[in-house]
């Protein structure tokens, strides 16, 4: 049995690595990637940093990831998208630019048997080209792993609702298992045509 929890947008970024200050050009690289969830009829939204800055293979793969931030995407993205600069003892002054959008489309949380899938697929890419060491396949379902509560011997299980994502600092691993979430799951990710309104 197949039940749509949650659905909403999703968003993709990447901030590329500190530079020299005086850097003519931004090197390649990646300092982090994270993603954006906003979920429909509602103004909150999580950023979820994935550690190995990119998104699971389809064979299985588990990354783990961390909720930084809840709430309005002003305060999601405040510190992501404004460049810095700063002085460090050891190599002097650094620059820090700002988060790069990768794409945008849509999500949704599905109950799968006794797990939950997220599921997502972007419709509209931002960027034709990204660091290599960056994996945002056009469209993914990863099983979602909770950190257990209480804890136990077992750090991690399939139960868990999305709104635990809703906690500053709540951890998950993501689970990759499939490119082709409709055919998988039986569900449509996307609005049900071009000219249809976003999730709402």
């Amino acid at each position: 049995m197949v039940e749509v929890l949650e659905r909403g947008d999703i968003s993709f970024f990447y901030r590329p690595s500190v530079q020299p200050a005086n850097a003519v050009e931004v090197e390649p690289g990646v300092q982090s990637f994270f993603m954006v969830l906003s979920p429909a009829g509602g103004e909150r939204h999580r950023r979820l940093r994935i550690g190995k800055k990119r998104m699971p293979a389809p064979s299985g793969e588990r990354l783990w990831g961390r909720v930084e931030r809840v709430g309005s995407l002003q305060r999601v993205l405040a510190d992501q998208m404004e460049a810095e600069r700063y002085v460090t003892k050891t190599r002097g002054e650094r620059y820090q630019p700002a988060a790069r959008p990768i794409g945008e489309g849509c999500y949704a949380f599905v109950h799968h048997d006794d797990h939950t899938h997220l599921v997502y697929r972007i419709d509209r890419p931002e960027l034709e080209v990204v660091p290599e060491e960056i994996f945002v396949p056009d469209a993914a379902s990863h099983v979602v792993l909770f950190k257990r509560v209480p804890p136990a011997k077992a750090i991690w299980t399939t139960a868990g609702e999305p709104s635990r994502l809703d906690v500053e600092g709540a951890q998950l691993v993501l689970v990759g298992t499939d490119d082709e979430p409709e055919q998988q799951l039986g569900i449509d990710v996307l609005p049900p045509s071009p000219d249809a309104a976003r999730w709402s």
